[in-house]
């Protein structure tokens, strides 16, 4: 819903900023010209802005939703590695923390590399990664 209310406030904000353009493009501006286009700025401009705004805020919200996630999984991971002794495997993790197997694969290779984790390879083909807590 807030993203239709930006794309109108936007599109009034055009509107508007287009007639306030296109009667001072004329070569000599009547003073209704003028006045057209003082309106078109009192009205165009804070609409744009409004939108402007509105998209701001819902990016921000996105942006912090995403932070508290990303802390989310951080925390989660930290204390399955502690449960488990540095062990952990992929399903278990996307179990955990409602991930797609795909996504919890990438979380985990990512943080074997920066914590220099070992793979353990089970008899039936599965991964469990070992972290060491030292």
């Amino acid at each position: 819903m807030q993203k239709i209310f930006a794309g109108i406030l936007f599109s009034i904000g055009f509107i508007f900023l287009t007639v306030t353009v296109s009667s001072l493009a004329t070569k000599n501006p009547t003073p209704k010209d003028r006045s057209a286009a003082a309106g078109g700025i009192m009205l165009g401009v804070p609409a744009l802005a409004a939108g402007t705004w509105i998209v701001w805020k819902e990016k921000k919200k996105h942006d912090d939703l995403a932070e508290v996630r990303q802390r989310q999984l951080e925390f989660n991971f930290l204390t399955t590695l502690q449960a488990n002794n540095g062990s952990i495997t992929p399903i278990s993790f996307a179990i955990a923390n409602q991930l797609s197997l795909e996504e919890s694969k990438q979380y985990l290779d990512k943080k074997a590399t920066q914590l220099n984790a070992d793979f353990e390879v089970t008899e039936d083909g599965g991964v469990s990664y070992k972290f060491y807590l030292s």
